[in-house]
């Protein structure tokens, strides 16, 4: 029990060594937690294209208005691909990353008159009324990010993976995540495989990981569907050394099996980048 406890700790140090590095190379990075509101739409029957429309113009229009304001830092609508939509209760979802904590207060209604008729509309009213008869809202979710890297454009894609992991091993997972999957994802990114990575987690301060039905969610963006379906390939030895130097390939993959028996995955979907507005902010890892 005493040698199992003194292994527990090692590893732990060792892992938490190598966040603390990773996280002094990434530049201008913010501080996590960084909150993102997430809203599921389903389009109507028939409406689907029209929908679409209506997210290239008014609804990126009225997101980059929020970055212009300087309320948010970006808002980028994503569209669910086949075969997920087949069955599934919605097919877009916006997020909208916000620069500071959101506020639960009601709407400003007059900035949202003014945000609407800058955006042609006579009203909101208006506004919600078109939004309302192309699509309906499924359900919305807040999020926070632990980690994110790269870039986020529209006509990328992104395939993002939700798992659930058993509550005591969440934050050896958590610092798995940061201290190779990150570097692994730079790594990517430096040689044009990937575009951008990430990580969230359900917004604590609204909902636990068991009634969200999911610990972590990673996402890695690519630059088209054709680079997406050709998968990432095998990570070699090589490749490991070189975006964790110093680190032992054997160890990690040890670690990896260990882990992947305390987790399990809840979902993966695909979805393409339609817009985007401003730019999703690097957040630098911190140790959970």
């Amino acid at each position: 029990m005493q040698k199992r406890f003194l292994d527990s700790q090692l590893r732990r140090a060792l892992l938490g060594g190598m966040i603390a590095t990773f996280a002094a190379s990434v530049v201008q990075a913010q501080t996590a937690p960084h909150y993102v509101s997430l809203t599921y739409y389903h389009t109507l029957p028939g409406k689907a294209d029209d929908f679409r429309k209506f997210a290239e113009t008014d609804l990126l229009r009225m997101g980059q208005m929020g970055v212009d304001e300087g309320v948010l830092d970006a808002y980028y609508i994503l569209r669910l691909t086949m075969p997920y939509t087949a069955g599934s209760d919605y097919n877009y979802v916006t997020a909208v990353w916000y620069k500071g904590r959101p506020s639960l207060a009601p709407l400003d209604m007059k900035a949202w008159e003014a945000r609407a008729k800058k955006a042609g509309f006579a009203s909101y009213q208006q506004y919600t009324d078109k939004r309302d008869s192309l699509a309906k809202v499924v359900r919305s979710a807040w999020r926070t990010s632990m980690a994110r890297i790269g870039d986020m454009r529209a006509g990328y894609y992104t395939r993002v993976a939700t798992y659930q992991v058993e509550p005591e091993y969440r934050q050896q997972m958590a610092q798995f995540l940061l201290a190779y999957t990150m570097p692994i994802a730079q790594s990517r990114i430096e040689a044009g495989r990937e575009q951008g990575w990430g990580v969230s987690r359900p917004a604590a301060a609204t909902m636990s990981d068991d009634e969200a039905g999911f610990s972590f969610s990673v996402s890695n963006v690519l630059k088209d569907s054709d680079t997406l379906m050709a998968g990432p390939g095998a990570l070699t030895e090589e490749a490991f050394k070189k975006a964790v130097p110093g680190k032992s390939y054997p160890a990690y993959l040890n670690e990896l099996n260990r882990l992947n028996a305390h987790r399990k995955i809840v979902s993966t979907r695909i979805y393409e980048v339609v817009t985007v507005a401003g730019t999703p902010p690097k957040v630098a890892p911190s140790a959970p």
